[in-house]
């Protein structure tokens, strides 16, 4: 076994990922809640990441940890990997500490140096690199400004269609007995009192399940997951578009609870990815993303990206 060990952590909405290893092996793996500091804080961005870390390294005899890589969900705001890397080298104990988009740890379990990771899980998000070594990343605003195509609006946008369907404003749904069930209302009209004071994000999130569960036979539940597929479609175009020419092959890989193969939500954004005129190549990893980061790990430290200017950056003319 060598003596070197890496960690590498999937820092999602909901659930969050820890594998430690060697050159070549995974030696250990553990989970904790989720740890995007969008939802959770930096508090408990820290102590999602330790707790992780110390159920990988539980059965593992002490040793120094050469370096970790994290993939962070929600980490793309500015000022923000700095602060994360700070905290994680202190939790961790590590020296060297990589803070990147989620997506990247995709495009490397994928065996990718270039691509679009997209991410749809609670949240959404896209992180594109080109040939060149130019990286963007797209969504990721997080439940109120954003995250189109997500478990959060895949629920919302479900919870919207009950309403509509209680009231005779809409059409009926499937998802009206589903969702009350599942929020332990005796009658829809329950709804208010388990929804209010509002529930967290990651509880609205897993509403989603449900949504994607019987989107083949209930035609409300399909045209929510077809707008969501529609979403995230356009998210991927757009940090596409700006990173690969007219007619080149992009590679899409795609992950988060959502996107788990088999899905209707998965199914539904290949068929719209193959459709596009952007040629588009969907993969589905059959690793997780965290075998990405202690790929990228084992590299070492990497060249500073080369960020692509947002479009908040281009000045505004009159």
């Amino acid at each position: 076994m060598s003596e070197r060990r890496y960690l590498a952590i999937d820092a999602g909405g909901t659930t969050t990922v820890c594998l430690v290893g060697d050159d070549v092996t995974i030696l250990g793996r553990g989970t904790a809640e989720g740890a995007n500091p969008t939802l959770v804080g930096i508090d408990g961005f820290r102590a999602a990441i330790a707790a992780a870390a110390t159920a990988a390294l539980r059965d593992l005899p002490a040793a120094p940890i050469a370096a970790a890589w994290l993939g962070v969900a929600g980490s793309q705001r500015a000022g923000l990997p700095e602060q994360l890397r700070a905290v994680a080298s202190e939790a961790l104990g590590v020296e060297h500490v990589e803070i990147a988009h989620d997506g990247m740890l995709l495009l490397a379990v994928a065996d990718l140096d270039h691509g679009v990771g997209l991410v749809a899980g609670t949240g959404s998000s896209a992180f594109g690199r080109a040939q060149d070594g130019r990286e963007l990343s797209m969504g990721g605003w997080g439940y109120l400004l954003g995250d189109e195509g997500s478990g959060y609006d895949v629920a919302v946008r479900a919870l919207r269609a009950v309403t509509a369907a209680i009231d005779g404003r809409g059409p009926r749904t499937e998802l009206v007995e589903l969702l009350t069930a599942r929020l332990g209302a005796q009658h829809p009209r329950e709804l208010p009192d388990r929804m209010y004071p509002a529930r967290s994000v990651t509880e609205i999130a897993s509403l989603a399940e449900l949504v994607l569960a019987v989107a083949e036979r209930d035609r409300v539940a399909a045209l929510i997951v077809e707008a969501a597929a529609d979403d995230l479609v356009t998210l991927v175009g757009a940090c596409a578009r700006r990173l690969f020419g007219p007619g080149v092959p992009v590679p899409v890989v795609l992950a988060g609870g959502l996107l788990a193969d088999g899905s209707s939500l998965h199914r539904c954004l290949v068929d719209r990815l193959d459709a596009d005129p952007m040629p588009y190549r969907p993969i589905t990893p059959t690793r997780e993303a965290a075998e990405g980061g202690l790929a990228l790990a084992r590299a070492g430290p990497r060249e500073p990206p080369i960020d692509h200017p947002s479009l908040a950056e281009t000045p505004i003319t009159q």
